[in-house]
Formats: C-alpha cells, structure tokens, sequence
C-alpha cells in the first residue's frame, strides 16, 4: 500500500543508515585508536584490567629507572674499591721494604703518605646521587640501622591487589672504607666489642704482697676482659725458687672457656673467675716438678698458696707487668709510620693483610650485588614485554579485520542511503497518478 502519510520504506532505511553510521563511527575509532577496548563501556572487564595492568607497568617503569640508579651507585663504590685494593697491595710491599736493614724509612714512609692520600681521595670521591658508601655516616656499631641502605628492585601486587615495592639491601658495614668516629674497614673501632675495660685487671696491676702461708691475693675490684692483645706477667719467689706466671686470653679461655654459661671471650665476670685464671696460670699450666704456688679461694677473697714442699717458706710476688701487642680497637691505616723506632712490623703487616682481605671481600661483595641487579633489570625489561602483550590481547584491535569491516560499512552506508532515496521518490511516484 502506498501512503503519503506514511513511508514504512524510508523510515527503514533511515533506521539502517543510523545503525551503519553508528557501526561506522565506531570502527573508526578502534582505527584511529588501535584499541577494541577504548573505554570502559567497549567491554568494562577487559578495560578494567588493561587500566590496572597499565598503571603497574608505568610503576615497574620507575623502578627499571631505581634499578639503574643503584646499579649506578654499585659501580661507583665497586670501583672505589677496586682502586683501594691496588693501593693496598702497594701500601703492603712498602711496609715489607721498610723492614730490611740499611733502607731509607724515610723516603718509604714520604710513598706511604701518598698512597694514603690517595686512598681517602678515593673514598672522598667515590660518590654518585649524593651517597658515598665508601665513607659513611654511620655511627658505631654496625648493626645499627644506619648501616643499611637500599635499592628499590621490584613492584609486586598479591592476589588481593595490595601492592608493595621490593627492595635489595645493602649493608654498608661491608664496604665502607671510613665511618665518621671510627670503624671502617681501614680504621680503629670506635667501641670494640672486648666485654669490659681493663681497668686494674681485676686488681692486679700495683699489686704486690709477700707472707707465709695463705697470702692474700689482689682484691678483685670489676668485670674486665683479657683480649688476644694482652699479655700480664707476673714474677713471684717461694722461698730461694723464683718463678713467673702469665695471663693471657688463652690462659682465660683455658680456665673458663669450656664452662657452661662461658664464651671464649676472655670475659672475666667475678671473684670466682678470676680465682680460676690465676689457678690455670700459676699452678694448672706448668709441669707438677716446676710448680711452686697456686691461687685458691674467689668467694669473697683470692689467696697464694704453696705447694706442700714449701708451705713453710716466704711467697712473695711482684707487681705485674702489662703489654698489649696491639690496640684492641686495631690501628687506622692513616697512623702507620713505618718511621716509628718503636713500631711493630709484624703486627702492622698482619693488620694490612687483614684490611686488604676485608676490601677483598667488599669487592666480590659489590660485585654480587651488581650481578643481582642486573639479572633484576634484565627480568624487569622482559616482564614489562609481557605486560605490554598481555594488555594488547586484550584491548588492541586487528586492524586487518578492523579496516576490511570500515570498507564494508562504507559499502553498506552506500547502499543504505541509496535505499532512502528510492523510498523517498515513492512520494513523486504517487503524484504522477493525479497528473
């Protein structure tokens, strides 16, 4: 039926050409966008995550850049160290020249004083971002948290979507050359961890007394430790036979070592310990036929004794001597003087070796930490890869289909509108039968 009222023909063709320029915008978007899912009504949860996925790969962006900060700051300090070893195996054959006869100390030492400028050249300058990890803040003992620092090496988000960043932590106290107040890897410790002062070595040094029978011993005053550095000699007589003890940590760990509830410190606590110390020292260490005395008692007070052959004869006993080999807080590389006529070649030589296995150890320490950042930022360059795919599967269009369909809603819209023309000359068709 024909109307002029009603033209069911065009308004149906209208309706298609609307649904093809609707179809039509869209696919051109995805063209001009290269994204299926542009927006959250395109398919809200395959938007949901790309946007999620997104963000987590611009966050795993910076710490690739953190990743290279401290890889930056390892090499630094790495090569700091490297250089400080090289010095080091020079500052060493130096000592060991200055040890033979007829040698100029002086010119030797005028080397040493070059190298260790340079070495605190080296650490001065081993800095990058603002941290210098060969010469450190840190103060005392190393455990505190100002021996830690960190690189930020990862970002992970569990499975119930809270996010945390990881980290690779650096402990400073490994390769810090110099620390301010001491405590480097090339310096004294500031505060070493030898238990208690000597003080008057439990009340020994001054002491001296002679008698028969018990003799009153040294009144022990306070806690002290004996360390590997110390070495008491005391000289004592009974009667016409005169004789020494010693007391050294060796002698201590001897007499309390093996003890429950007893370290192999050279900790001396009480009255009792001490008591036990100058029994190992004066009587327990020395063959039966050599023994003249022993120490007794502890609780509250220590006594001498002689053996039974010669309870009746005179005890008397000197006061001690006391030497330390070596500071026991060690010695700072700075302060060696090979000039010194009272220096201790030995000592200063095993010093030196010590230092230079420690750096050794810094360096293979830096060069770990460098391996593991950058297996770290090899993984992070390949995950954020897969990111980039993953989110592609999901919300990248194919352009191949994308443009093949354009070119066929072109074709469509085309014809559509084609259609609406005819429809609309039905009007003028209807005309014509009243002419």
């Amino acid at each position: 039926m024909s109307s002029i009222l009603t033209n069911a023909g065009a308004a149906s063709a209208l309706q298609m050409l609307r649904s093809l320029d609707s179809q039509m915008l869209g696919t051109q978007r995805q063209v001009a966008t290269g994204l299926r899912v542009d927006q959250a009504s395109d398919n809200a949860a395959y938007w949901s995550i790309a946007t999620t996925m997104r963000s987590d790969n611009g966050a795993l962006s910076a710490v690739q850049d953190a990743l290279g900060l401290g890889a930056a700051k390892v090499e630094t300090a790495y090569e700091g160290i490297a250089a400080t070893t090289d010095i080091l195996a020079a500052f060493m054959a130096k000592v060991v020249s200055a040890q033979q006869d007829g040698i100029d100390k002086n010119k030797i030492q005028e080397e040493l004083e070059q190298l260790k400028q340079q070495i605190v050249s080296i650490s001065n300058s081993a800095s990058f971002a603002g941290q210098n990890w060969l010469r450190s803040d840190m103060q005392g003992e190393v455990s505190e948290a100002g021996a830690k620092t960190s690189v930020v090496s990862s970002f992970n988000r569990s499975e119930d979507g809270t996010v945390s960043v990881g980290t690779i932590d650096v402990d400073l106290s490994k390769i810090a050359l110099f620390k301010n107040g001491g405590g480097g890897i090339l310096q004294k410790e500031p505060d070493p961890d030898l238990g208690h002062g000597l003080g008057t070595i439990g009340g020994l040094l001054g002491f001296s007394t002679s008698g028969y029978g018990d003799v009153p011993g040294p009144v022990f005053d306070q806690p002290f430790t004996i360390t590997k550095f110390d070495v008491v000699t005391v000289a004592f007589s009974v009667g016409t036979s005169n004789d020494t003890f010693v007391i050294t940590k060796s002698v201590v760990d001897q007499a309390l070592g093996g003890e429950l509830g007893y370290g192999f410190d050279g900790d001396i606590e009480s009255a009792a310990d001490w008591a036990k110390v100058l029994q190992q020292a004066t009587f327990l260490n020395k063959p039966p036929s050599d023994a003249l005395l022993t120490a007794q008692g502890g609780t509250p007070n220590i006594f001498f004794r002689a053996i039974i052959p010669l309870a009746a004869e005179l005890i008397t006993v000197q006061p001690p001597v006391h030497t330390r080999t070596l500071p026991p807080e060690g010695i700072d590389i700075l302060d060696i003087d090979v000039t010194d006529p009272d220096i201790d070649f030995p000592t200063i030589t095993l010093v030196l070796d010590e230092m230079q296995q420690k750096v050794i150890s810094a360096g293979a320490y830096l060069g770990s930490l460098r391996s593991r950042i950058a297996m770290q930022e090899a993984f992070g360059n390949s995950l954020a890869g897969s990111l980039d795919r993953g989110i592609g599967r999901l919300v990248d269009v194919n352009m191949s289909e994308a443009s093949s369909r354009l070119k066929a809603l072109q074709v469509q819209q085309q014809l559509a509108t084609q259609s609406l023309s005819i429809a609309n000359s039905d009007a003028q068709n209807i005309l014509s039968l009243f002419r």
